[in-house]
């Protein structure tokens, strides 16, 4: 092996690991704001839906922020092609931890759906706007586990 070839390899296994990284802080980020779900789901089945409450729960909100400030940051200084590589394990991260905790809340008044439908719908079109959205060849034809969860709570239109 030449130099030049040892130092590529470098690079490449220096770049899986801060990828690696910058999962494991959006994991944990995730895992943090999943914390605050159960108070959230007590949230959802108030019984007022007035104006103010019409928007996505704070936890809903804080947590795409987070998502959406990683990828402005990163955004100028990757290639597209790392950007892809991090966001699509974000994704698929997101996608199975939030589809099991979502699916562990009842909702049991038609309040409780439209706030949780309203939570969800946010955090997939933050999803859906990463670069790592893009369904890898294996999942063609396929929903993600997320989407899986709106179709089978919800159906294929909001709650009333």
């Amino acid at each position: 092996m030449t130099h030049l070839d040892r130092v590529a390899q470098d690079y490449r296994v220096h770049r899986d690991e801060i990828h690696s990284k910058l999962v494991a802080i959006m994991r944990e980020r995730l895992l943090v704001h999943l914390r605050s779900l159960p108070g959230v789901a007590d949230g959802y089945c108030r019984p007022d839906d007035s104006p103010a409450e019409q928007q996505p729960s704070n936890f809903a909100r804080a947590l795409t922020k987070e998502v959406g400030v990683l990828h402005r940051i990163l955004s100028p200084l990757l290639l597209e092609a790392d950007l892809r590589s991090i966001f699509s394990r974000v994704v698929a991260l997101f996608h199975v931890q939030l589809a099991d905790s979502f699916s562990k809340i009842d909702t049991p008044t038609p309040q409780s759906k439209r706030r949780m439908y309203r939570d969800v719908d946010l955090i997939l079109q933050c999803m859906r706007s990463l670069p790592g959205n893009i369904l890898a060849s294996s999942f063609e034809g396929r929903q993600r586990e997320l989407d899986q969860f709106v179709v089978s709570r919800f159906g294929n239109s909001p709650p009333p």
